[in-house]
């Protein structure tokens, strides 16, 4: 029911381990096979339908919790960090789980165009797994984060507790066992579709970003290898004509990785926006939380350890394809294209080339970068800016608090 990409020999695709998490436990956001039953079509608005209902009476009753501790700062700021994960997945979880064919047709063309397979190209794919470890140090803060509040509904029945996994006040007497267990139920529920959202969306954007990298520079290293066996041959005939053929074959290359850049973009960049927008606040509650109570607060403390590491993860991910992207227009320069000119007989042929050097560096002139609905750019700088502003803010709570 759920869909699998594959690749173009028709084999399955291999997933990250976060990855394939995400699909099998967030239904929400995970589209389905292109062959689906009206029945599982069904199932799949149906869960929906009830997923954000859920959401919503959850939001309501943290937002109950918040509102009758107004004026106790230390209770605020225990419910805060769970409020605000909440809000940030309610957008991001219920955005994408609305249109899930864009991203299974952004993921069917990621493999059949853009993946990299180990057998072609060992190095790069191997250079990729390591760009990935940051990505997936977070995601296994978050799982063991998800494995404390797994832990907790068992430890909260078996003491015969009527407590909640998060700070929350129902509307109602949530005592009775019948009524405690399916908002028990309800809450894991949440915890698993928040932990699963935050690593499995990251993972997907980053393994897209650093594939695409390798894409980029494979483009270069068969560019420089061409050219270079050109200037190696002795035969100057129709030499400019065979580099404005390298030159226009790069082109189009260039121009099919800048679409899907621009494609990745449109995706992500509204819940890369709402991602960086709540991340600055969570650290700060979720730190001030870790802080105050550090014995209880363990899965607290790899929730904050998670933000600060996803924050980094997704700041060195932005830099790196503006990196590689800024490479592209000194490629085309540095072509040794005066020296095929210096070769050539055709001066017309000279002049076209000048004219494809020009545009190549004029549409590559400003780096692809990853923002977030145009108002910041996701790189370190802003990675660090965040990570600076929260510790300010968390050093004023805690100045405010002694």
């Amino acid at each position: 029911m759920l869909y699998r990409p594959c690749l173009p020999n028709g084999k399955l695709a291999p997933l990250p381990w976060p990855i394939a998490i995400y699909r099998l436990t967030n239904i929400i956001c995970w589209p389905l096979v292109d062959n689906a039953s009206w029945m599982a079509k069904i199932f799949d608005r149906f869960w929906y339908i009830l997923g954000f209902a859920i959401f919503l009476v959850t939001n309501d009753a943290e937002f109950r919790y918040l509102r009758l501790n107004l004026n106790n700062l230390d209770e605020l700021l225990t419910g805060i960090p769970t409020y605000f994960v909440l809000i940030e997945i309610h957008v991001r979880a219920f955005s994408l789980g609305w249109n899930k064919n864009k991203l299974k047709k952004l993921l069917q063309k990621f493999y059949a165009k853009i993946y990299i397979d180990e057998p072609d190209n060992p190095k790069i794919y191997k250079n990729i797994q390591r760009q990935l470890i940051p990505i997936l140090g977070f995601s296994c803060l978050y799982l063991c984060a998800l494995f404390v509040y797994s832990v907790t509904p068992i430890y909260l029945l078996s003491t015969g507790s009527r407590e909640l996994m998060y700070k929350m006040i129902p509307p109602m007497d949530h005592t009775p066992l019948y009524i405690y267990l399916p908002w028990l139920i309800s809450n894991m529920w949440v915890g698993v579709t928040v932990a699963t959202m935050m690593f499995g969306e990251a993972n997907t954007l980053s393994m897209m970003v650093f594939h695409l990298n390798g894409r980029y520079q494979l483009m270069r290293e068969n560019f420089v290898a061409k050219v270079d066996k050109l200037l190696k041959g002795k035969d100057d005939t129709d030499i400019a004509m065979r580099f404005r053929q390298i030159l226009v074959e790069i082109l189009n290359e260039n121009e099919r990785l800048n679409t899907f850049a621009n494609e990745v973009q449109d995706e992500f960049t509204f819940h890369l926006f709402i991602i960086f927008g709540f991340m600055a606040a969570s650290i700060c509650a979720l730190g001030f939380k870790v802080y105050t109570s550090p014995m209880t607060s363990i899965g607290y403390m790899f929730w904050a350890m998670g933000k600060v590491q996803e924050t980094i993860a997704f700041g060195t991910m932005g830099t790196s394809i503006v990196t590689v992207t800024d490479e592209i227009s000194s490629m085309y320069y540095e072509s040794k294209w005066e020296l095929i000119m210096q070769r050539s007989m055709n001066p017309k042929v000279n002049v076209r080339i000048m004219k494809l050097v020009n545009m190549a560096i004029t549409i590559n002139s400003k780096p692809f970068s990853l923002t977030g609905l145009n108002f910041f750019s996701v790189s370190l700088t802003s990675a660090v800016a965040i990570l600076q502003g929260a510790g300010s803010y968390f050093t004023c709570l805690i100045s405010f608090r002694q």
